[in-house]
């Protein structure tokens, strides 16, 4: 084999491995999330931990290395998350991811009382999806309903009478 065989073999396999990851942007569909579950919340620790369904609708995979973003509750941050992954989400599937946030605990306080007064329980995510080609921005929002907002307050109004 020559020198230039060689290098055009090189040449060809560099670029179709990195084609790979080569796809449109512009027309990729952005992941959905389908469901949000509390799995367990600590005002000591500031940390609460969620299960995060998120459905790919694309006809391809998608690499997740980081999922990062914000929390609101009647538009008060009251969380942050970053977490590394190294799952991906297969073409046309859902997959459950684990995330830890930090818990503002005063902004937490804060929500609840506004929920107590107002009877609203209003949510919102807004971040993204770190992928080897960039990243996919990833927002749901919505109301929590009746029970799940009576769980919330129990959590926080029970933790907040012992850290008195």
């Amino acid at each position: 084999m020559t020198k230039l065989t060689t290098r055009l073999i090189l040449f060809f396999s560099l670029i179709l491995g990195h084609s790979v990851y080569a796809f449109d942007m512009a027309s990729m569909q952005t992941p959905q999330i389908q469901l949000i579950k509390l799995i367990s919340f600590s005002a000591e620790k500031q940390q609460a931990v969620f299960e995060v369904d998120v459905y790919n609708p694309n006809d391809f995979k998608i690499p997740v290395r980081e999922l990062s973003g914000e929390i609101f509750l009647n538009k008060e941050r009251v969380s942050t998350l970053k977490a590394n992954s190294k799952k991906s989400l297969a073409a046309l599937s859902s997959r459950i991811f684990t995330v830890p946030i930090t818990v503002d605990t005063d902004a937490t306080i804060e929500s609840a009382n506004n929920i107590m007064l107002t009877g609203i329980a209003e949510y919102e995510f807004s971040g993204y999806m770190m992928t080897p080609v960039g990243e996919i921005p990833i927002n749901k929002s919505g109301q929590l309903s009746a029970e799940q907002s009576l769980v919330f307050l129990q959590a926080i109004l029970f933790k907040q009478d012992q850290l008195l």
